[in-house]
C-alpha cells in the first residue's frame, strides 16, 4: 500500500477559485480510476494559502502508470491543468509508507492536524515507532518513500469543536520531545479543513 500526499500553495486571493475548479472537475471525473482520494484539506494554521491531497494506490509502480494515462486525456489537460495551473506557485508531491492501516474517523466534522518532521539519518525508523507509539489516537503515521526519505508525517483528527490547546496537545508534544527530540532536525505543523467533497471530513 502506498500513500501520495500532494501539496499546492494556491496564489494568495485564488485558493476558493481553485478548490471549486478541483471539486467541480478533477475530482468527480477523476473518480478512483487514478488512485483513490482519502482526504482534501485546505489549511487554516501553518500552510497559508495551501492546499494538501491524499491518495491511495497499490504501489509506485501502478501509480505511475495512472499518472501516466490520466496525463494523456484531453479533459484532463484542457479543462483541469490549464484552469488550475496559474492558480499554483508550488507543488509538492510525498510518496509514504504508513506503519499501520489508517484510522480515519467514523463520522464527519473534524479539523485535521498534519505534523511533518525531518529526522537525523540514520533515526528515522526510531522515531517513527516511538511517534506511532507514543499517538495511537493518529489517523496515520507514515515514513517517506520518495525524496526526502528521513521524513516521518503524522496526521491527527480531532472534532471541529475542539479548542487549540486540545487539538494541538502542547504539554504532550513538549513532553514527547523531550524524550525523543534529538532525532529530529525539523518540525512542521498544519491545521487543516476537509473540502466539502474530501471522503475524509
Amino acid at each position: 500500500m502506498l500513500h501520495e500526499l500532494r501539496y499546492y500553495q494556491i496564489a494568495a486571493g485564488k485558493i476558493e477559485d481553485y478548490i471549486n475548479h478541483a471539486g467541480e472537475v478533477a475530482v468527480p471525473r477523476r473518480g478512483h480510476d487514478f488512485g483513490r482520494l482519502l482526504g482534501f484539506w485546505s489549511c487554516e494554521i501553518g500552510a497559508l494559502n495551501g492546499v494538501f491531497n491524499l491518495w491511495e494506490h497499490e504501489s509506485v509502480a501502478t501509480r505511475e502508470v495512472l499518472r501516466a494515462k490520466l496525463a494523456t486525456l484531453d479533459w484532463w489537460r484542457n479543462e483541469y491543468l490549464a484552469h488550475s495551473q496559474p492558480l499554483m506557485q508550488r507543488q509538492l508531491s510525498r510518496l509514504l509508507t504508513p506503519l499501520a492501516d489508517v484510522k480515519p474517523p467514523a463520522a464527519p466534522g473534524h479539523v485535521y492536524h498534519l505534523r511533518i518532521f525531518r529526522t537525523r539519518a540514520g533515526t528515522t525508523q526510531a522515531f517513527a515507532r516511538q511517534l506511532h507509539e507514543s499517538f495511537p489516537q493518529a489517523v496515520a503515521t507514515w515514513t517517506g518513500n520518495s525524496g526526502d526519505v528521513n521524513e516521518v508525517l503524522q496526521l491527527e483528527a480531532h472534532p471541529a469543536a475542539a479548542n487549540v490547546e486540545e487539538v494541538t496537545q502542547t504539554q504532550r508534544w513538549r513532553a514527547f520531545f523531550r524524550a525523543h527530540g534529538a532525532m529530529v532536525e525539523e518540525a512542521q505543523s498544519s491545521l487543516m479543513k476537509p473540502v466539502a467533497f474530501s471522503p475524509w471530513c
